[in-house]
C-alpha cells in the first residue's frame, strides 16, 4: 500500500481496532480448515448488546443495541440495528437499516442505509449504488469506490479512490489516482492530495472549489537521522553516567577495589562461578519477592542491592582490564591513586570496544564483569566476617 493509504490524519482510531481485528478473527488458517462451516445466525427482535463470532456470521435480526461481530464472512442482510462493529474477510451490508457502521476487512461493501456516520477500513471499500450514509463516511483502502450516496462529508485515503455518485459536502480525498465519473456529484469542495491532479470526467458537477494540497508526507531520511541523533544523545548519557558511577565507586573504595581486582585475577573462573551464583540467587529472590504483595519492599531493597553490586562488579572488571593493559605495556612504576584511577576508566574503555564486536562482545564483557561482581561480593563476605563474630 503506498504512502497515501496510510495517512494518518484520515485513519480513525476505530478503523485501526477494527483492522487489528480483522486480521486477529478473519484471517485464513490452515490449522482450522472447518472454520468456513462454522455458521451463526442472527435473527427476530432482541432489545440488548450482541456478540457474534463465527466462520459465517448472518444477521437479518431488529437489535435495539449494538451488535458486534468477527468472523470470515459477515452479513448484515435487511437487519435493523442500532449499532454496529463488525470485522472479516468480507463485511456486507446488504439493504437494512443501521445507525452507525465501523468495519474492517478485505471487502467492505455497504448496500443498506446507514443514518448516521460509516468508518470503514479495509482493502476494497465500496459503497455500493443502492447504498446510502446519510452523515459523513470516513474511509482508508487499497480502493475506495463511492457509487451510492454520501449526505455528509466525504474523508478518504487509498491509492485508487472513485466516485460515481453523490457526496453532499466536501470530498478530501488523498490517493494516487482519483476518478470523478460523469455522475459524480459533490456538494462542497473537492480536496485532493495527490501528485496527481483527480481525472474529472464530463458531466460530474463540483459545487466547491477544487483544491490541491501539497502531502505533507513525513521524511524518512530526517526521521531516520532524528531516532540516530536521539538515540547516540541516549547512549553517550548512559556512557557518561556509568563513568561517573564507576570513578565514585573506585574513589569511594579504592582498597576494595583493589583487592577484588586481584583475586578476580588471581582466581578467574572461581570469581566468574561466585558472580553467575550470586546474581542468579539475588535476582531470583527479589523476583520471588516482587510476586508477593508484602515482599514488595524487600523485593526492590534487593534489586536495587544487586544493581549497586553489578556497578561495583564493573568497577573491579574495569580496574582488572587496565591493569592488564599495564602489564602488557611493561610498566613498573608505582601506582598512585590517580594513576590507579586512569588505569580504570582505561579498562572502562577497552571493555567498551569489546562490547561492540557483534554478538561475542557482550558475552565476553558480561563474564568479566560477573567474575568481578564474585570477586567483589567475597571480599564483602571477608570484610564483614569479622564484624559478624564480634557482634557475635
Amino acid at each position: 500500500m503506498s504512502p497515501l493509504s496510510r495517512s494518518l490524519p484520515v485513519i480513525p482510531l476505530a478503523g485501526l481496532v477494527l483492522t487489528v481485528l480483522f486480521l486477529a478473527l478473519a484471517a485464513p488458517s490452515a490449522a482450522e480448515p472447518d472454520r468456513d462451516r462454522e455458521v451463526v445466525e442472527l435473527s427476530g427482535e432482541h432489545g440488548d448488546m450482541q456478540f457474534l463470532v463465527g466462520g459465517r456470521v448472518k444477521v437479518s435480526a431488529t437489535v435495539t443495541d449494538d451488535v458486534f461481530a468477527a468472523g470470515r464472512y459477515v452479513s448484515f442482510t435487511r437487519a435493523d440495528i442500532r449499532n454496529v462493529i463488525a470485522a472479516g474477510y468480507e463485511v456486507t451490508l446488504d439493504g437494512g437499516v443501521v445507525a452507525d457502521m465501523i468495519a474492517a476487512g478485505s471487502t467492505v461493501r455497504v448496500a443498506g442505509r446507514v443514518v448516521d456516520d460509516l468508518v470503514a477500513a479495509g482493502g476494497t471499500v465500496r459503497i455500493a449504488p443502492e447504498g446510502a450514509v446519510e452523515s459523513d463516511v470516513r474511509a482508508v483502502g487499497e480502493t475506495i469506490e463511492v457509487e451510492g450516496v454520501v449526505g455528509g462529508s466525504l474523508r478518504a485515503a487509498a491509492r485508487s479512490i472513485r466516485i460515481e455518485g453523490s457526496v453532499g459536502g466536501k470530498a478530501d480525498l488523498s490517493a494516487e489516482r482519483i476518478v470523478i465519473g460523469p455522475a459524480a456529484r459533490i456538494g462542497g469542495d473537492l480536496i485532493y492530495r495527490s501528485h496527481q491532479p483527480p481525472e474529472i470526467a464530463a458531466g460530474a458537477v463540483i459545487e466547491g472549489d477544487v483544491r490541491h494540497i501539497e502531502m505533507d508526507l513525513p521524511d524518512i531520511e530526517r526521521i531516520g537521522l532524528t531516532i540516530f541523533g536521539i538515540g547516540l544523545v541516549i547512549g553517550v548519557a548512559w556512557a557518561v553516567a556509568v563513568l561517573l558511577l564507576v570513578v565514585v565507586i573506585q574513589a569511594a573504595f579504592p582498597s576494595l577495589v583493589g583487592e577484588a581486582a586481584a583475586a578476580a585475577r588471581a582466581r578467574p573462573w572461581n570469581s566468574l562461578g561466585r558472580g553467575v551464583a550470586t546474581l542468579m540467587i539475588a535476582l531470583a529472590a527479589s523476583g520471588l519477592l516482587f510476586a508477593s504483595v508484602l515482599g514488595v519492599p524487600l523485593g526492590a531493597a534487593l534489586f536495587f542491592t544487586t544493581a549497586l553490586l553489578a556497578l561495583v562488579g564493573l568497577t573491579v572488571a574495569a580496574q582488572w582490564a587496565g591493569f592488564a593493559i599495564r602489564r602488557w605495556r611493561r610498566r613498573s612504576d608505582p601506582v598512585s591513586a590517580r594513576s590507579r584511577m586512569g588505569w580504570t576508566v582505561l579498562g572502562l574503555v577497552a571493555l567498551a570496544l569489546v562490547s561492540l564486536i557483534p554478538f561475542l562482545g557482550w558475552i565476553v564483557v558480561g563474564l568479566i564483569v560477573a567474575a568481578g561482581v564474585g570477586a567483589a561480593a567475597s571480599r564483602i563476605w571477608q570484610r564483614g566476617q569479622p564484624a559478624y563474630e564480634e557482634a557475635g
